[in-house]
């Protein structure tokens, strides 16, 4: 009957047991209240999870899920980078000065080099055309003769002056006289003329040494500590002192070379070739000047050297006019820098050249400045030298020129009166 509350019949357990009653029908619990319930309570709430029939597929949520982007590279200034370059370079800067000239110095310190050889000039030989002497007649019987008168012959005037010493008369003196830029004796001339002022529209201070020797032995050269020692150097006047010279230049940066073509004062130390341009004085007074093709070590060695120098360029062509390309780098060619040279022009008479540069009075030459300098001068030869700070040229024990900065040298070319000269002088005096 509508309206009527009735109660519903139970029916009997499937097991068919009877005579028990029926236990009211429980609701089933939600996955949710069954995991709070489970949970220890001293757990954080949990996290609702879905249930697992509304999960999808891990892999499918891998799959829809988009891929992380890579973290974004902070990228260097441009001030940064140059930064960084300028310290790379100074670091490749600092390894290559350390392998090039500080282990070479420590490796090599203390070591002397010895001459190979000496070369010995020998007399010219016996002309083949000198008649031989004729056999005489055989004596007969002795015949008196009449006494003959005899007559005392003339004497005969023996000049005692060398051919240089001839040729150069008016530029030697009996007496050595010395000034403030002048040398004269009986064996030595030297004039020290001193440039300042515009030269090729830069303003510029050179020092010109004419010299003029009566014999090549007073034309030397001297090591530092007057010994071949690798990268040994000493005080510029103290070298020259040491070697009594009343004028000197520095020389050629020799105490580095381990190899190729080099003679001092007759003694042989390397008889190689070489890359550079090479200088070389002749026990005649000759001076030559070579590239490296133009020359062979015993060809050179046959012709009597008595001095090389081995850092170049060679200044002037054969005709002696200022050559406009060089056998050497393009610092040296282009640097406005501090010179030495050595220039020649005919045996006996020879020539230094020191320039100042780097400072007010002085801006320096080019190389090709410095060639035309010598050509003017009218060298038929001439040879660049060891340049910048190195640049020094000393008169009477003191330095003459303006360097512009302190280096010692390794070895020197000077003027000095020889021993046997020395003892002449002294003994007439």
């Amino acid at each position: 009957m509508e309206g009527r509350h009735t109660t519903p019949k139970h029916t009997a357990p499937p097991s068919g047991r009877t005579g028990t009653r029926a236990q009211p029908a429980q609701p089933r619990k939600s996955a949710e209240q069954a995991a709070v319930r489970t949970r220890p309570e001293t757990e954080g709430p949990v996290r609702r999870e879905e249930p697992e029939r509304a999960r999808r597929p891990e892999t499918e949520e891998r799959m829809e899920r988009p891929a992380p982007r890579p973290p974004k590279k902070n990228r260097p200034s441009a001030a940064g980078m140059i930064l960084r370059d300028i310290l790379l370079v100074g670091i490749i800067l600092v390894v290559f000065a350390f392998f090039h000239h500080v282990l070479p110095r420590i490796t090599a310190r203390n070591t002397v080099i010895t001459p190979k050889t000496t070369v010995v000039t020998t007399p010219a030989a016996v002309s083949e055309n000198t008649p031989e002497p004729t056999p005489s007649a055989p004596a007969g019987p002795e015949e008196e003769q009449p006494p003959e008168v005899s007559e005392e012959p003339a004497p005969v005037e023996v000049d005692p002056r060398t051919e240089w010493q001839k040729r150069f008369a008016d530029k030697f003196t009996d007496e050595v006289v010395r000034t403030a830029d002048s040398y004269s004796s009986p064996n030595v001339s030297i004039t020290i003329t001193t440039h300042s002022g515009e030269y090729k529209g830069y303003y510029q201070t050179y020092y010109i040494a004419d010299i003029y020797v009566a014999n090549i032995e007073n034309f030397r050269t001297c090591f530092a500590n007057n010994q071949f020692v690798y990268y040994g150097a000493q005080d510029a006047v103290a070298l020259a002192k040491s070697a009594n010279a009343l004028i000197s230049m520095n020389g050629d940066y020799c105490n580095n070379q381990r190899s190729g073509f080099l003679v001092r004062n007759g003694d042989v130390y390397y008889d190689d070739a070489l890359s550079f341009d090479l200088c070389v004085l002749f026990y005649d007074g000759t001076v030559e000047t070579y590239s490296p093709s133009e020359y062979d070590p015993e060809e050179l060695l046959a012709a009597g050297p008595y001095q090389t120098w081995k850092f170049g360029p060679k200044l002037l062509d054969a005709d002696g006019k200022a050559m406009t390309s060089f056998n050497t780098t393009t610092e040296i060619i282009y640097e406005e820098a501090p010179r030495s040279g050595f220039g020649y022009y005919e045996p006996g008479h020879y020539c230094f050249v020191v320039a100042d540069g780097r400072q007010n009075h002085a801006r320096g030459f080019v190389l090709s400045e410095f060639a035309e300098l010598f050509e003017e001068l009218g060298c038929t030869r001439a040879y660049n030298m060891d340049g910048g700070a190195s640049s020094v040229l000393t008169f009477d024990g003191n330095t003459f020129n303006k360097p512009s900065g302190y280096r010692q040298l390794g070895d020197i070319l000077l003027i000095a009166e020889i021993p046997e000269q020395a003892g002449e002088e002294e003994g007439a005096a």
